[in-house]
């Protein structure tokens, strides 16, 4: 366990925000993908950049508590993977960014995102209780510094692929010239190397098969995750007999 301020010091940061319950072949390819673009920015020293899974705290369960075994087995299974897990606190991006910005000393900082994530940054409603609404918001989270690489989706119930230049044409009319601002200035980007062939993976839906005792989740997630899954009883794993492990 070491402190980002001590991990993050000076350096590039890519980080990949998720709940990943569980972890997912479309989680995996999120990282990898964006982790090819990152590399390509000319201001991206590849000797000194880290890739980062962000676990938040403010994840909480359906009461208000935080699952501490459920949260700790998740940050180890992402481990087992070989990626460096960041416990947060903070909800909103612009926050974790302005953190990140002060503890990289003003380095790269880039974002993986799904698009359906995006259309939550670019809802005014979430910065209700801003004085500045969505723009003081916006300038700490797309500062000099930030990018942002926008994994696609697929439409609800169809195998159409939803990306930025559909997400510009659905932006209601006066937040057009925002995005577009933002777009010129190379502040977003489409993760164009997709591995499309998984979009069709949900991780609710993984998780719903997981809880029901239904086969062939495994399917939908690394190896290493089923099997941490299984031997562990996690995400209410119809466990045979089996105790769950400690943490230690």
């Amino acid at each position: 366990v070491m402190q980002p301020s001590e991990a993050l010091y000076k350096k590039n940061v890519l980080v990949l925000r998720g709940r990943f319950r569980p972890v997912t072949h479309v989680n995996v390819d999120m990282l990898l993908s964006s982790r090819r673009h990152f590399k390509r920015e000319p201001d991206v020293d590849k000797s000194r950049m880290v890739v980062l899974t962000e676990l938040t705290l403010n994840d909480l369960s359906a009461d208000g508590h935080i699952d501490e075994k459920d949260f700790l087995y998740r940050a180890e299974i992402i481990c087992s993977l070989g990626q460096t897990v960041l416990v947060s606190n903070y909800f909103e991006y612009y926050r974790l960014v302005d953190y990140l910005s002060r503890v990289t000393r003003g380095k790269k900082i880039g974002l993986v995102l799904g698009i359906y994530a995006l259309q939550k940054i670019f809802e005014e409603k979430t910065y209700e209780n801003l004085r500045g609404g969505i723009l003081e918001s916006f300038a700490p989270l797309f500062g000099t510094n930030v990018k942002f690489y926008i994994y696609p989706s697929l439409r609800p119930g169809s195998t159409q692929l939803f990306t930025l230049s559909d997400f510009e044409k659905e932006l209601p009319a006066n937040l057009q010239a925002l995005f577009r601002y933002l777009m010129d200035n190379n502040k977003l980007e489409d993760i164009r190397n997709a591995n499309v062939s998984n979009l069709h993976i949900i991780s609710d839906n993984v998780l719903a098969m997981i809880r029901k005792g239904e086969s062939g989740w495994e399917q939908f997630v690394p190896t290493k995750v089923s099997e941490a899954i299984k031997s562990n009883g996690l995400f209410d794993f119809p466990n045979t007999g089996k105790q769950v492990k400690a943490l230690a």
